[in-house]
């Protein structure tokens, strides 16, 4: 079998995992088709183990929609199942299907424009941002072989953050620009998150839509706002759980820094709060020193989550990881 080979059972395999709640739905109720839709999501997870563990980059494409899956089947089957009837299931499959991007929360895929969007500014959306895209791949390239960017693990580190911010919004862009012209309606994945004043401000703006699957199904049931200390801990304690999972599973092995990337989040975006207070009542100079101050926090505590990626590619820091 080709190198590529291994990623479609793997990938056939997961959404084998996911169309057989259904299945569980018809003949079982209560918590036993909990049991069993939980073992199945588990299983699905599991799916990119079936790919060579030196096939990092396929294991990590696998994870990915493994895991897109698995958040479907958590959101659909808390909200509506129940009782699987025909229509139910039509609208289970639909779901499933992985366009538009990262909507994994029902009912995010449905949602149609009213009348078509004017296509030619969204064709310049993809265009520009293809470019943009592709002018990072080329910079980042070019940077592995400058020596400044090699004798500096610090320098190599500032100037990929640099590349990945733009590159992410224009990914994000481009998909948008797709999924507009397709008819649904729906917001960029990522949201200038640069312009965030707070920490708190940057995790609504940075991937909005897996945003929304936390809040619905791990921030609300815990408490909310009721108890936002818990809800905004558990959210950034599943969230690295869940990205910790991904690079184990890419990279077959376990560091522990994607998780204490996330859970350093918790206690910032909970002081968020007087950072945004600064920011409104102290004029130009507040709203300047809470962006800096979100900036370096993000920027510090992003080498560990840079190790993974890193890891997964390793043109991605010219260096490596300055991680153990």
């Amino acid at each position: 079998m080709g190198r590529s080979g291994w990623l479609l059972p793997a990938l056939a395999l997961a959404y084998g995992c996911a169309l057989a709640v259904p299945l569980a739905g018809c003949w079982s109720r209560g918590r036993l088709l909990r049991l069993a839709a939980w073992c199945l999501a588990a299983g699905a997870l599991a799916c990119p183990l079936l790919i060579p563990s030196d096939l990092v980059v396929f294991r990590a494409i696998s994870a990915f929609v493994s895991t897109d899956i698995a958040f479907k089947m958590v959101d659909f089957l808390r909200h509506h199942g129940r009782a699987w009837d025909g229509i139910v299931v039509r609208e289970y499959c639909r779901f499933l299907i992985p366009f538009p991007v990262l909507a994994v929360v029902d009912p995010d895929h449905r949602r149609r424009l009213a009348r078509p969007d004017p296509p030619w500014p969204h064709v310049l959306r993809i265009l520009g941002g293809t470019a943009v895209v592709a002018a990072g791949v080329v910079l980042m390239r070019t940077l592995s072989g400058t020596e400044a960017v090699r004798s500096s693990p610090a320098l190599d580190h500032l100037a990929r953050l640099l590349i990945f911010v733009p590159t992410i919004e224009a990914i994000s862009r481009v998909l948008y620009g797709l999924e507009r012209l397709a008819g649904f309606d729906t917001r960029p994945i990522v949201r200038n998150a640069f312009l965030s004043r707070t920490v708190a401000e940057f995790w609504c703006r940075y991937n909005g839509r897996m945003h929304d699957w936390y809040d619905r199904n791990v921030f609300r049931p815990s408490g909310g706002r009721h108890a936002p200390a818990r809800s905004v801990v558990l959210v950034f304690l599943a969230s690295g759980l869940h990205h910790e999972l991904m690079f184990g599973i890419a990279l077959s092995g376990f560091t522990g820094y994607q998780l204490a990337f996330f859970l350093l989040q918790a206690p910032a975006v909970l002081a968020s709060g007087r950072l945004e207070r600064l920011a409104r009542r102290g004029g130009l100079a507040g709203k300047v020193a809470a962006h800096v101050a979100t900036i370096l926090f993000l920027a510090a505590t992003s080498v560990l989550f840079f190790d993974g990626v890193s890891k997964v590619f390793p043109s991605v820091l010219a260096n490596g990881s300055p991680l153990p």
